[in-house]
C-alpha cells in the first residue's frame, strides 16, 4: 500500500477528497486529485512495479460501499489515462458503509478470463482503517491476480488525535515532495 499523501481532516487535500465525488462535485478538486494521482504514478509507478515484481495490468477503484449508482467517481476521473483495463467488482451489501473492519467476503472481483497473470494495482481516495483496501486485496488475491498494490491518495488523519498530532507535528516542516515514496526506505 502506497500513500500519496497525509490528509489531515482540516486540510485542502482532506477537503478535495470529500468534494470530488459528492452530490455537487467540484471540478476544481477533480482536476487537483487526477493531477497528484498521475504525477504520483508517472513518477512512482515503478515503485510499485519494483516491488511487486511485476507491471500493473489491470487497475481496480475500491468500491464504493454507499449504494452509489455507476463506476466509482474514482475510476471515472482516471478513466482510460493510464491505459489499463479496469476490473470490476461487486459489493457485499450486509457490510454497511460506516463498516470498519476487514471482511474476507466483502468484494467479488470480476477478474478477465485470460491465460496471462493479473497484476492488480488498487486506487482508492481516502484510507482511514484500510478495512475496504485490504478486503478487496484479499478478495483479487483469492479470485486469481498474481500481485496486488493499492495507491491511495489521502491516509486520513483526525488532527485531534494525541498520536497523530505528534505525527503532524513531525512532518509539519518539509513541503510536500512529490519525489519521495513510501516504498523508499528514506521516506
Amino acid at each position: 500500500m502506497l500513500p500519496i499523501s497525509y490528509s489531515p481532516r482540516t486540510g485542502q487535500h482532506h477537503h478535495n477528497l470529500r468534494s470530488y465525488k459528492g452530490a455537487v462535485r467540484s471540478e476544481q478538486a477533480r482536476w487537483s486529485l487526477l493531477a497528484v494521482l498521475l504525477l504520483f504514478l508517472h513518477d512512482h509507478l515503478s515503485c510499485v512495479t519494483a516491488y511487486t515484481g511485476a507491471a500493473p495490468t489491470h487497475a481496480i477503484a475500491v468500491p464504493s460501499t454507499r449504494s452509489r449508482p455507476g463506476s466509482h467517481p474514482l475510476a471515472d476521473l482516471v478513466g482510460s489515462r493510464l491505459d489499463l483495463p479496469w476490473i470490476t467488482s461487486s459489493v457485499n451489501s450486509a457490510y454497511g458503509p460506516e463498516n470498519r473492519d476487514f471482511h474476507a467476503d466483502w468484494f467479488t472481483p470480476a477478474l478477465p478470463t485470460q491465460q496471462a497473470p493479473i497484476h492488480a494495482l488498487i486506487l482508492d481516495d481516502t484510507w482511514t482503517t484500510g478495512a475496504r483496501v485490504q478486503s478487496l486485496a484479499h478478495a483479487l488475491k483469492i479470485a486469481g491476480a498474481s500481485t496486488v498494490a493499492a495507491v491511495v491518495l489521502g491516509r486520513h488523519i483526525d488532527p485531534t488525535y494525541l498520536p497523530a498530532k505528534r505525527l503532524l507535528g513531525v512532518i509539519a516542516g518539509p513541503v510536500f515532495d512529490t519525489t519521495r515514496c513510501a516504498v523508499d526506505a528514506d521516506a
